[in-house]
């Protein structure tokens, strides 16, 4: 019995002694392919990861200067940040497909992929991306800024808000208009509030009978005598040519823009009540006046 127990015992230990060994040297064969690996590849892999480590300062770095330059641009606070994340991603990208190639692995598919993707969204998003563009040109450039009052794409009304897709307007009587940005880079823009002064062009029609050097000598005494007429530029009035009808005298003053729509108002009174107390006529045009009493006639008939 005490035999059988040691043979037992003597079997179990070579067991054991076996696997360990073969452990050990199955551990000493890993290292041993570790080791070889590393002496393979391991420089490309340093070399992928400080390219990647850096692409990421780099990359940051440039997201937070891309920032302080929108900034003092005074670019609108809502487009900085999406345009600087962009800027960010993309750069990203770049860095981590120049890190597995050093590593080696193969690109070529990525590169492809990220092509087609990119394609297939311009080509699904080709409004939205011109609109985007145009947004960033617009904040960049600046033809207009939030608070003028501006006429483009069929519409006018005075800039809320410029968004990277659009840009939004509210008209006279309050409508709100959304405009898609790149109708306000592809079209005319007249933008009314660029400029400190804005000059009011008037035409205004005199009958033929009245007396034309009055009405020119009352529109420049209205024109001295109002408080938001500019002295210098001096306003413009003369003659301007002759109508079907009427006299057609030309007037330009000159006034603050914020002042526009105020004095001009003022002024359209003043004349029509300076014309009647003086005796100046405005007339209506003959041709329809006459039609008009034609038709009368033809109606009684």
């Amino acid at each position: 019995m005490y035999r059988l127990l040691v043979a037992t015992a003597e079997t179990v230990t070579e067991t054991v002694t076996t696997e360990v060994q073969t452990a050990v040297k199955e551990g000493f064969d890993l290292v041993k392919s570790l080791k070889a690996l590393f002496m393979t590849y391991g420089i490309n892999i340093l070399i992928g990861i400080l390219i990647f480590l850096l692409g990421l300062y780099v990359a940051r770095y440039i997201r937070g200067l891309s920032k302080k330059i929108m900034t003092k641009s005074n670019v609108d606070p809502s487009a900085i940040g999406f345009i600087s994340q962009i800027l960010y991603f993309l750069i990203i990208i770049i860095v981590a497909i120049a890190a597995l190639g050093r590593i080696g692995v193969p690109t070529n598919s990525f590169v492809a992929a990220i092509g087609a993707l990119g394609l297939a969204i311009g080509l699904a998003l080709q409004n939205n991306l011109s609109n985007f563009a145009s947004g960033i040109l617009i904040l960049i450039f600046k033809p207009f800024k939030v608070g003028d009052f501006i006429e483009a794409a069929g519409t006018a009304g005075s800039v809320s808000e410029i968004q990277i897709m659009n840009t939004i307007l509210y008209s006279v009587d309050n409508r709100k208009i959304i405009v898609p940005n790149s109708k306000l880079t592809s079209e005319n823009v007249v933008n009314f509030s660029s400029a400190t002064d804005r000059k009011i062009s008037l035409m205004i029609d005199v009958d033929y009978n009245s007396d034309y050097k009055k009405a020119i000598q009352i529109i420049k005494d209205i024109f001295k005598e109002d408080p938001e007429i500019l002295d210098d530029p001096e306003a413009t009035v003369g003659l301007r040519e002759f109508g079907d009808s009427a006299l057609r005298i030309f007037a330009l003053p000159w006034v603050k823009n914020e002042n526009y729509w105020t004095a001009y108002y003022r002024i359209m009174e003043r004349i029509k009540d300076e014309f009647d107390a003086n005796g100046i006529e405005i007339p209506y045009p003959h041709r329809m006046v006459y039609m008009k009493n034609l038709n009368e006639e033809i109606k009684k008939q």
